[in-house]
């Protein structure tokens, strides 16, 4: 990689990444806001469990499984066969899709008691009639959804990656008007009915750009289409691995439900505190390297290229990843209790929460390298060996769902613990398979590289716990001195997690200090 293109793409995933963590803290504020409303009781399952039924319905039957079939087929043929012949599967592929998602949304719509009875079936008849309802509004929500997930492919390919990272914060945005301005004048109803507006808007503040990029829709149906066949043979297995996570919040919400109320809830928020900080760098990181995989596996001979760039890519996730998971593991219950223990989210509840996050957070490194590993097999076109770990992980996440829960009763924690495990089994076998299939994309340079940049991580993590238990005696825990006490423990833990991972040559540590070497000339 040149240099001028090495900075180019620094500072295009620098810009992604910071305006996926404005988007992903606008999330969080957002479920800051509904926590304190709402607090962590019936209420709260109810509006968690209606918001949750309806992004595992998309991910499970469209989801990743679009961006995973679009990218790829469309920038074959794009590399291939011309613009105009890309064009023609896009228009072709968008109704195809769009059409799938309408008849998911009209299913949810019809079967939404149903549908919540089996995905949380400790819920009594009146919360099930109670979130039933305010299903049969959001479910439409996946037809946008849909849309908006072809937009980002789409402009992705064409090199267009500020708009799409802008789409969540948006959509978050409207959610935090809507609470600042209503709260709960108009009950559960009118926040679920903003949110429908929210997510709508994902697709819409696209078309300007779409537009730019000289994308005008006109209406295909073929199935015939050697595009759309390429698409099929590989959303299958796509649309199955991608269901791992949708299936493990299943197993999650199950068990979670037959523990009382506020499990669910519970779990949702540690949940996405932990995918709001994963996703800021694994998907700033993916999102740009997918199409580039993409066209490199149409034109890279000897598939050195390839495995260079997954090479780096996971690297960076790992160093990246692997210090904010410390920092979580070290200082979970602190972190809940700044973001949520507000209104009627009280201390109990934080507890609860926070002991959630602790354990989700080990398999935050794992969950990142699949994310990587996941785009590097679809990009060559292979969907069936991300489908085979992802079976593989929900088994592991049952199993270990079971013997945490039921056999060592550590109920919250053992859930999450439960998800760590798979993310982790599953990268595991993701990077085995990768090198089979590129050889050299797994050397005994890159996993003595991994190993030094987790030494790292556990060194942050000492300097984060031991520093905040000092901190922590102190000073009381208002608000402002809890935030206090997190940034004077996270402070000199990454400033030991660099100084480690510095002195042990991680590659990461080496490329910044060229990069930044180069800077100052």
């Amino acid at each position: 990689m040149g240099e001028a293109t090495q900075k180019k793409a620094v500072k295009t995933i620098s810009i992604m990444a910071v305006i996926i963590f404005v988007a992903k803290f606008a999330g969080l504020l957002r479920e800051t806001m509904i926590a304190a409303v709402y607090g962590k009781g019936e209420a709260a399952d109810i509006i968690n469990t209606s918001t949750q039924i309806p992004l595992l319905f998309f991910d499970m039957t469209l989801g990743v499984a679009i961006l995973s079939t679009f990218v790829p087929v469309f920038n074959k043929r794009l590399e291939r066969e011309g613009r105009e012949r890309a064009m023609d599967f896009a228009n072709n592929f968008i109704t195809i899709v769009t059409l799938i998602a309408g008849a998911a949304a009209l299913l949810g719509m019809i079967f939404s008691n149903p549908i919540v009875h089996i995905m949380a079936p400790g819920y009594d008849a009146a919360k099930v009639a109670q979130t039933g309802a305010l299903l049969k509004i959001l479910f439409p929500s996946i037809i946008f959804t849909t849309m908006a997930y072809v937009s980002v492919g789409f402009l992705q390919s064409f090199g267009e990656f500020t708009v799409p990272s802008l789409i969540s914060l948006v959509s978050n945005m409207v959610m935090i008007l809507y609470l600042a301005v209503f709260g709960n004048k108009y009950g559960l109803q009118g926040v679920i009915i903003s949110m429908l507006i929210a997510w709508s808007l994902q697709f819409f503040i696209q078309i300007p750009s779409l537009a730019k990029k000289g994308f005008r829709y006109r209406f295909t149906l073929s199935f015939k289409d050697s595009g759309i066949k390429d698409a099929a043979k590989l959303a299958l297995p796509v649309l199955i691995s991608s269901w791992v996570n949708p299936i493990c919040s299943i197993i999650n919400m199950r068990f979670g439900s037959e523990m009382g109320d506020g499990i669910v809830s519970g779990l949702n928020w540690s949940y996405k505190i932990y995918i709001i900080m994963v996703g800021v760098f694994a998907y700033a990181i993916t999102n740009f390297i997918f199409p580039k995989l993409s066209r490199l596996s149409a034109s890279d001979d000897d598939g050195s290229g390839f495995a260079e760039a997954t090479r780096v890519s996971i690297g960076w996730v790992v160093f990246i990843i692997g210090f904010v998971s410390a920092l979580f593991l070290a200082l979970a219950n602190p972190i809940i209790k700044v973001v949520f223990e507000h209104g009627s989210f009280n201390a109990s509840d934080a507890s609860i929460t926070g002991e959630a996050l602790f354990f989700y957070s080990f398999g935050m490194v794992g969950y990142a390298m699949c994310e990587v590993l996941n785009k590097s097999f679809y990009a060559i076109e292979d969907g069936k060996t991300p489908m085979l770990s992802s079976i593989f992980g929900i088994l592991v996440n049952f199993a270990a769902a079971l013997l945490l829960v039921r056999v060592f009763n550590m109920q919250i924690g053992g859930l999450a613990l439960a998800s760590a495990i798979s993310s982790v089994a599953i990268a595991a076998m993701l990077v085995i398979m990768i090198n089979k299939r590129k050889p050299g994309v797994v050397t005994p340079h890159f996993i003595f590289n991994i190993v030094k940049t987790l030494i790292g991580a556990a060194a942050a993590f000492a300097a984060a716990k031991l520093i905040y238990i000092r901190v922590d005696e102190l000073f009381a825990n208002t608000f402002l001195l809890l935030l206090l006490k997190l940034c004077i423990a996270s402070a000199p833990a990454l400033v030991i997690y660099l100084i480690t991972t510095f002195i042990l040559k991680t590659d990461e540590c080496a490329s910044m200090r060229k990069f930044f070497g180069r800077g100052a000339r």
